[in-house]
């Protein structure tokens, strides 16, 4: 004689416990609700508009993965201030995400200093010497700048400059050396390990060249806000950029 089971008791009712949400898709959801805010933190004319700078803040996230392990309020921050500054973080080089512990930070790059130069009439060039180049300068009253790029095979890098002028006049505003060893100071002197140093080495100590410039120029308020916000932490949405102290992350 066989015994019947008792039929099985499939549970209809919705889980009490919520499904947890990955880091990325904590992040993702952080964008899309904040994406008002990025839109009227955008200047007119942003190509692309809060999609494509949405997007590209996504594929920052996408490509590091210390990025994942930052509060989605410190990438949100950091987005901001990129966005409020009419910069595209990513591969472009107007701006980088570095990731720092648990918090994201804001860091801006070579083509965007020079972009936020050129919005105040200043025209800053940027360039890369190599142990085979013929270069030389001095300093004084009568400053001289001078670089032949080798041809073919130029070598290792060995120096990083940056030259500003006025553009309306064309006069030097003034220049900026820093070889390896001065690169290398400022660049442990960051908070976070950019993987923008492994891949763009050049680019990068470029803009410790163009930020040493930028130290004896007249600044425009953006241009000054960018520089003073560099490698910093921000957790607020609303505001504008001029307009916060940015707080300094401790040690």
């Amino acid at each position: 004689m066989t015994t019947s089971q008792p039929p099985a008791v499939v549970d209809t009712q919705p889980s009490s416990t919520p499904a947890r949400l990955t880091a990325k898709q904590l992040i993702r959801s952080a964008v899309d609700i904040n994406r008002r805010e990025i839109e009227a933190a955008l200047p007119d004319g942003y190509v692309g508009g809060p999609e494509r700078f949405a997007r590209t803040v996504l594929t920052c996230v996408s490509r590091d993965p210390g990025l994942l392990k930052c509060t989605p309020q410190s990438i949100i921050g950091a987005a901001m201030q990129a966005a409020q500054l009419g910069l595209t973080p990513g591969v472009l080089g107007e701006a980088w995400l570095i990731s720092y512990n648990d918090q994201c930070t804001f860091q801006v790059g070579v083509r965007g200093l020079i972009a936020l130069a050129a919005r105040s009439g200043l025209v800053i060039r940027a360039h890369t010497v190599a142990e085979r180049d013929t270069f030389d300068y001095e300093l004084g009253l009568r400053p001289i700048l001078r670089h032949i790029p080798a041809h073919g095979d130029r070598g290792k890098s060995t120096a990083w400059y940056a030259v500003a002028t006025d553009r309306a006049t064309g006069d030097v505003m003034g220049f900026a050396v820093l070889d390896r060893e001065q690169v290398e100071k400022r660049r442990k002197a960051n908070r976070g390990k950019s993987p923008a140093w492994e891949n763009w080495y050049d680019e990068m100590a470029l803009t410790k060249a163009v930020r040493e410039v930028c130290r004896f120029l007249p600044l425009s308020v953006e241009l000054a806000t960018a520089i003073a916000s560099d490698g910093t932490v921000r957790t607020e949405v609303a505001g504008h950029a001029d307009e916060y102290v940015v707080e300094e992350m401790s040690e």
